[in-house]
């Protein structure tokens, strides 16, 4: 769907949906990428705005395994797992963890 304003949308059964590309595309360079409504991307963030913000979401929840889950135009940046914030500090221990976990091996 595109719009007077330069802005293009996809939907899918009513919800915004796209799987090779952004769902949402503004004439000012700002996209969003959505899977069946939700706010996701596999490899890359899910928000982008033309000043440099960018901000990664899985299945609708901020979340990111390697790095910053935002990271503002201005120099912020946010640590999320699974749609909760962390403190840096708690993001690399929790990672530290996920990280022992898959590098066990099962006996």
């Amino acid at each position: 769907m595109d719009y007077a304003d330069g802005t293009k949308q996809w939907y899918l059964h009513g919800q915004r949906h796209r799987e090779d590309g952004p769902a949402v595309e503004h004439a000012d360079g700002t996209k969003h990428w959505y899977l069946h409504g939700k706010r996701h991307r596999e490899d890359g963030p899910a928000f982008e705005t033309a000043s440099g913000t960018k901000e990664w979401y899985h299945h609708g929840k901020l979340h990111r395994e390697d790095g910053p889950a935002v990271e503002t135009a201005s120099g912020t940046k946010e640590w999320y797992l699974d749609g909760f914030y962390l403190s840096k500090e708690q993001y690399e221990e929790k990672m530290k963890t996920r990280k022992g976990e898959k590098n066990e091996t099962p006996t």
